[in-house]
C-alpha cells in the first residue's frame, strides 16, 4: 500500500476542536506546587515540587539516575495525575477537556523508542499521531514524508519498526512526535545510544525548534548548547533552578549531584589541534587500564567495593593468548531480506577487551546477538575451539552473559533481588551461594537496599545497573555490553568503568561513547553497513583520520567541552 492509502482511514477519527493559540511569550504554561507522587510499592518518586514552565523556556532536567525526572515529566501531559499538590497547565487543572488539549499540545519523546512503535511499518507509526489530530490525509502524508525525511529514515518509511536498530527506532520515535508539530516539547534521553552523526541531526532539529524545550540527560555537553535553564532533582526534591551556565561551571555543585562530567575532557577536549598526544595515555596491548583513574571522581569506597567483589584485575592482555571465538564467513539475514552483516571473520582471544563500534544500523547489536546465540546465521561459528550448531547455540548463556541495550528486554521478575538470582538459579547453585553472589552483584552497581523494588518502578539508569547486577551475578566467561552507559549517570558511568577495569573477563563492549571505548578496550572493530571496515589496537582507532567518515567524529562536544572548561578554570580562579 502506498502512504496516502494507508491514511484512508483517518478520515473516520474523530474531528477535534481547534487548538487555542499558543500564549503569548513569557506566560505561564506549567505551574505546579506542592506537588507529591508515590509508586505502588510505597517508593516516594516526588515530594514537595514546585515549579513554573513559562513560553519559550528551554529547560534542562537534570539530576542523577532514580531522583524523579521522568516521573514529573509523565505528569505534564497528563500520564500520571498528581496524587497531591496542584498542577496547572495553561491556567486550568489537567482535567476533562485541558487533559485531553495537553495530551494533544504535549509531546514526549521516552526513553524506550519501543513505547512508541506498535504498527506494521514506520510510515504508519509516524502518521498515527497527525491522523488522531483529525488532519487531511494529503496533511498527514506531507507530515509523515518530511519528518522522516529529516531524521534521515526517509528511505525506510515502510519498513517494519522491529527490524530497525536500536538508534534507527529511536529517529523514528522522534519522527512520530515531531509530526503532530507539538507546541511543547519533552525529550527523555534522547541522544543515548545514537552515533555522534545522529546527535548532531537532533542537535539541529532541537536548535530549530521554536516551541517549549523540556530535555532530560545525564549528557550535558549535549544540553549545553540547547538549553538556558537548569532544573537539578535530587531524590524526588527540586534542589536548584538557574541558568544552564551556572551549573556547568561549578564543578562543586556538579559534584554535589553526582552530575560532574569532566572526567570525560581528559579524552574529549584535550584531543584539540593544540594538545600535545605525546601526554595521553598509552593504550597498548600491554596497557593496564587500571592505572588510567587517577583523575575520576569516584569515592574511594566505591573503589574498594568494586575490587573487593571482583577478582584481581588483569595486567593488560595476556602474552599466550588462547582463542575463545572465531567467526568465519559469517553472515545473518533478516525475514524480510536485509542483511544484519555479511562475511564476517574475526576471533577473540581469551581476556581481551574489544570494541565494536559505527553508526546505528552497522550490524553491531545482530553480531551480538549471534555471539551470544539468540540468533543463528550462515558461516561457521567456534566458541573455544567447539564449532556452534543449532543445539550447541542453546547452551551459550552459560559461558557468555549479554546487557542489553533496552534493559527492560531482560527485566521480568517482580523483584530486583529476583531479577538477579534468576540466572544463577537456572545454574543449579545453592541457596548460600544463590544468596552471596545476589548480595555482592546488586552492591557491585550500588543497588543495596533495592532488594525488595519492582525493577519496572525504577529509572532507566536504575534498570541499567540492575541488568549488569543480573548478568555479572553468573559470573560468564565472556561479557557483553551493549551501550552499556546510556542512561547512566556521570557518577555511575565512572562507576562502571571502574568495574570493568577490575573485571577479569573477555569483554565485548558495544559503544557510540568515545571515552567508553578509549577507556575500556585494547581493540576496535570499525563496521558500516553489515561489514567490518577495521580492526585495529583502539589508540591507532583514537587517532585515525578517518572518524568523521565512520560518523563517530565528537567535534560539537568538544567545542562545548572547551567552553564549559573554561567557564569553570574562571570561576575557580575566582574571575
Amino acid at each position: 500500500m502506498t502512504g496516502p492509502e494507508l491514511l484512508l482511514f483517518g478520515e473516520t477519527m474523530h474531528d477535534f476542536a481547534t487548538d487555542a493559540e499558543l500564549p503569548k511569550e513569557g506566560q505561564h504554561l506549567f505551574q505546579l506546587r506542592s506537588l507529591n507522587f508515590n509508586y505502588a510499592d510505597g517508593h516516594c518518586a516526588l515530594q514537595d515540587i514546585d515549579l513554573d514552565i513559562f513560553t519559550g523556556d528551554k529547560i534542562a532536567l537534570v539530576g542523577q539516575n532514580g531522583a524523579g525526572k521522568t516521573t514529573l515529566v509523565k505528569h505534564l501531559n497528563g500520564i500520571y495525575t498528581n496524587q497531591a499538590g496542584s498542577l496547572l497547565y495553561k491556567g486550568q487543572s489537567m482535567q476533562g477537556d485541558n487533559l485531553i488539549r495537553a495530551r494533544r499540545q504535549v509531546g514526549i519523546l521516552f526513553q524506550d523508542p519501543d513505547d512508541h512503535l506498535f504498527n506494521n511499518t514506520i510510515y504508519e507509526d509516524v502518521a498515527f499521531g497527525p491522523m488522531n489530530q483529525g488532519l487531511a490525509r494529503d496533511v498527514v502524508d506531507e507530515r509523515v514524508r518530511k519528518a522522516l525525511e529529516r531524521v534521515g529514515l526517509d528511505h525506510l518509511m515502510f519498513k517494519a519498526p522491529h527490524n530497525l536498530s536500536y538508534g534507527q527506532k529511536k529517529r523514528a520515535a522522534f519522527a512520530a512526535i515531531m509530526a503532530m508539530e507539538p507546541e511543547i516539547l519533552i525529550l527523555d534521553e534522547p541522544t543515548a545510544n545514537l552515533d555522534s552523526k545522529q546527535e548532531e541531526i537532533f542537535v539541529q532539529l532541537l536548535q530549530d525548534y521554536g516551541g517549549t524545550l523540556i530535555c532530560i540527560s545525564h549528557d550535558l555537553l549535549f544540553l549545553y548548547g540547547l538549553c538556558s535553564r537548569a532544573v537539578v532533582l535530587d531524590h524526588g526534591r527540586i534542589h536548584h533552578d538557574y541558568s544552564l551556565n551556572e551549573l556547568v561551571s561549578h564543578r562543586a555543585s556538579l559534584r554535589e549531584h553526582g552530575l560532574d562530567f569532566t572526567f570525560r575532557f581528559i579524552d574529549c577536549c584535550h584531543s584539540s589541534e593544540s594538545h600535545d598526544h605525546s601526554e595521553s595515555h598509552d593504550h597498548s596491548e600491554t596497557h593496564d587500564h587500571s592505572e588510567t583513574h587517577d583523575h575520576l571522581t569516584l569515592s574511594q569506597s566505591d573503589k574498594q567495593t568494586a575490587v573487593r567483589i571482583l577478582s584481581p584485575p588483569m595486567e593488560g592482555v595476556p602474552g599466550e593468548k588462547s582463542q575463545v571465538i572465531r567467526l568465519d564467513n559469517y553472515s545473518f539475514q533478516y525475514k524480510d531480506g536485509t542483511w544484519g552483516f555479511k562475511d564476517i571473520n574475526m576471533t577473540v582471544n581469551e581476556g581481551e577487551k574489544i570494541a565494536f563500534v559505527g553508526e546505528n544500523g552497522a550490524g553491531k547489536s545482530t553480531l551480538a546477538g549471534c555471539i551470544l546465540g539468540i540468533k543463528q546465521g550462515a558461516g561457521k561459528y567456534y566458541f573455544k575451539n567447539n564449532l556452534i550448531t543449532h543445539s550447541g547455540r542453546e547452551k551459550l548463556w552459560r559461558q557468555i552473559g549479554m546487557v542489553f541495550q533496552d534493559s527492560s528486554d531482560q527485566l521480568f521478575c517482580p523483584s530486583c533481588e529476583e531479577e538477579v538470582a534468576f540466572g544463577p538459579k537456572q545454574m543449579g547453585l545453592s541457596p548460600l551461594e544463590l544468596e552471596k553472589r545476589v548480595t555482592e552483584a546488586l552492591a557491585l552497581v550500588k543497588l543495596s537496599g533495592f532488594e525488595k523494588r519492582v525493577p519496572m518502578n525504577l529509572s532507566g539508569g536504575e534498570r541499567k545497573r540492575l541488568a549488569i547486577a543480573a548478568v555479572l551475578s553468573m559470573h560468564p566467561q565472556v561479557l557483553i555490553l551493549d551501550e552499556p552507559t546510556a542512561n547512566l549517570d556521570p557518577r555511575n558511568e565512572e562507576l562502571l568503568l571502574h568495574v570493568l577495569h577490575n573485571l577479569p573477563v573477555t569483554q565485548i563492549l558495544i559503544s557510540h561513547d568515545m571515552f567508553f571505548v578509549n577507556n575500556s578496550s585494547h581493540r576496535t572493530v570499525v563496521m558500516h553497513q553489515g561489514s567490518i571496515l577495521s580492526d585495529l589496537p583502539t589508540s591507532d582507532f583514537i587517532e585515525d583520520e578517518h572518524l568523521v567518515g565512520h560518523q563517530l567524529d565528537y567535534a560539537y562536544k568538544n567545542i562545548c567541552g572547551r567552553e564549559i572548561l573554561k567557564m569553570q578554570e574562571a570561576v575557580e580562579n575566582g574571575g
